[in-house]
């Protein structure tokens, strides 16, 4: 499951919204991985993770974006809400979005979680979060860590956490991140690869 902070809304959006509604609703049912998305539709956000798991060498669009890898993974958001940018960080303790976002990953149990944005690992830790996340996926075997390492440009910390029945990656917002460079994330891909290939071998995709 990739996790972001709430639906974005950009001009392309509103662009959509006005002129292509009713091309978009007829499309909606098409919309079950990355590439199965028509290209009208796809977002800064969805090209840079494309590009983020070549990064990690597991690339995504094999199949024509019909493989098991592809399928296998769920975009959700912490908000069931949309906007421009995040201005208010404090709306993601509320109480309906808490209830949002743990609705979701009890419904789907997934057992890689992966944050894109960095505040979200820090909510999971608040203990109206975690108290009921441990309910749904055990107790937490490995705490909270955030790493960092050398680059030429903007350092950003990329944070890893597991429970029992889950693992949880937490990167920086891809598209709405400032500074955050793609030679930069190169840099983590033996721990992430790895982490990705675990979970491949255990779900045999």
């Amino acid at each position: 499951m990739i996790c972001g902070y709430e639906y974005g809304y950009n001009e392309h959006d509103k662009y959509l919204e006005k002129e292509c509604s009713d091309f978009i609703k007829s499309k909606t049912s098409e919309f079950h991985t990355f590439h199965t998305k028509t290209s009208i539709y796809d977002s800064p956000y969805d090209k840079k993770i494309i590009k983020w798991f070549d990064f990690f060498g597991h690339p995504l669009g094999l199949d024509g974006g019909n493989s098991k890898f592809d399928k296998c993974i769920l975009q959700t958001n912490w908000c069931d809400g949309q906007g421009t940018y995040v201005n208010d960080y404090e709306k993601f303790l509320a109480e309906e979005n808490v209830n949002n976002f743990l609705s979701h990953v009890e419904n789907y149990r997934p057992s890689l979680l992966i944050f894109m944005g960095s505040k979200l690992i820090d909510y999971l830790q608040n203990s109206c979060v975690k108290n009921r996340f441990t309910d749904i996926f055990g107790n937490e075997t490995s705490s909270l860590e955030k790493i960092s390492k050398d680059f030429s440009g903007r350092k950003f910390r990329i944070g890893f956490q597991s429970f029992e029945n889950t693992t949880i990656i937490s990167f920086p917002h891809p598209s709405g991140t400032r500074g955050l460079h793609n030679d930069y994330i190169k840099l983590f891909k033996p721990e992430i690869h790895s982490i990705i290939q675990n979970f491949r071998v255990n779900k045999g995709v």
